[in-house]
């Protein structure tokens, strides 16, 4: 029975050691999460003119079909030139607006040019407003293609095909720019 009687009260002690233990201390500069009902203040944007987002905002393509545009002949107004020592030739029928932006005035004679993001040596840059068959509002720019421009002391022309074009968010759809772009 003293066997018994030892083990029980052994058996208190370790319990009491750990209860004891396991005593959980409160950190009073410690910021704890709680229920709104028991914290304090009003729990909502301290600054209501300064929103808080969390995520990240899901940018959807207004634009779902590849397209296509013949640019220049009947309709077309060119209303910068190389005259006017303009960097940038300009197509324009309607609403839709093409732009063929250079570094530098192209010199006299023929040179051909790749379309790149910016404009630079050997390079320019294609902006197209407005695209046909696309929703309104969207700006297309060159992604890749080559441009062909003779320029003489009176005008300038600038060939172009199948020079694609993508927004500046999505690569897909594209808009396919075929034609040519020239002044007096």
């Amino acid at each position: 029975m003293k066997k018994y009687i030892f083990t029980l009260s052994a058996c208190f002690a370790i319990a009491s050691l750990v209860f004891l233990s396991c005593d959980k201390k409160k950190d009073n500069g410690a910021i704890t999460p709680t229920y709104k009902e028991d914290a304090t203040g009003t729990a909502g944007n301290p600054n209501v003119n300064n929103q808080t987002v969390t995520g990240t905002n899901t940018l959807t393509n207004p634009a779902t079909n590849n397209s296509s545009l013949l640019v220049g002949g009947s309709g077309w107004s060119n209303p910068t030139c190389i005259s006017t020592n303009s960097l940038t030739l300009r197509g324009i029928n309607g609403s839709v607006d093409v732009a063929l932006n250079f570094s530098q005035l192209p010199a006299q004679g023929t040179f051909t040019y790749q379309i790149s993001s910016s404009p630079g040596v050997g390079a320019c840059s294609m902006v197209v407003q407005n695209a046909p068959n696309q929703p309104a509002g969207i700006v297309w720019y060159g992604k890749y293609g080559t441009v062909s421009v003779q320029t003489t002391t009176s005008s300038i022309n600038a060939s172009f095909t199948g020079v694609q074009c993508v927004q500046q968010s999505f690569n897909f759809p594209q808009v396919s720019v075929s034609g040519n772009i020239g002044c007096n």
